[in-house]
């Protein structure tokens, strides 16, 4: 994947991040501190979705699918490396939902980024094994 790609899968990444933190900010209470039921629901729902997305955002940019790993990484990142304040800070930042929360917030943001990384790298490994059974050695006779 060349490096336009990579910044703007950085960029798009960083986006979805913003976005989605800013709709967690205003309503995260009615996704997060519900039954224990609607919870899972919401995290593999969620889950698979960011995943189909991001995979299919790939798929429909002609991204090798070798290189897929590198493409979910670039979008993860942001998210990752920007929830590590709001975590910090979550009664202050994310001050509609109760303090508690703070756990079932993070392990829906592990969920949803182990997902997409580890979806993504099975694609990549499929991938990959497909290019190295591809590569066959030809004997010449003598």
């Amino acid at each position: 994947m060349n490096a336009k790609y990579q910044i703007r899968f950085l960029f798009l990444g960083f986006v979805i991040w913003a976005a989605g933190t800013l709709v967690y900010r205003m309503v995260g209470s009615y996704f997060f501190e519900g039954s224990f039921a609607e919870y899972w629901l919401i995290v593999i729902l969620t889950s698979v979705l960011c995943s189909a997305v991001s995979l299919g955002l790939m798929k429909w940019r002609r991204i090798e699918q070798k290189d897929w790993l590198q493409g979910a990484i670039c979008i993860a990142l942001p998210g990752m490396l920007g929830e590590i304040p709001i975590l910090h800070s979550f009664s202050e930042l994310m001050s509609n939902m109760q303090p508690e929360t703070a756990g079932r917030y993070a392990a829906f943001l592990f969920v949803g980024y182990s997902s997409l990384i580890v979806s993504a790298w099975l694609m990549s490994q499929k991938a990959n094994s497909l290019l190295v059974r591809g590569k066959q050695f030809i004997r010449i006779k003598q």
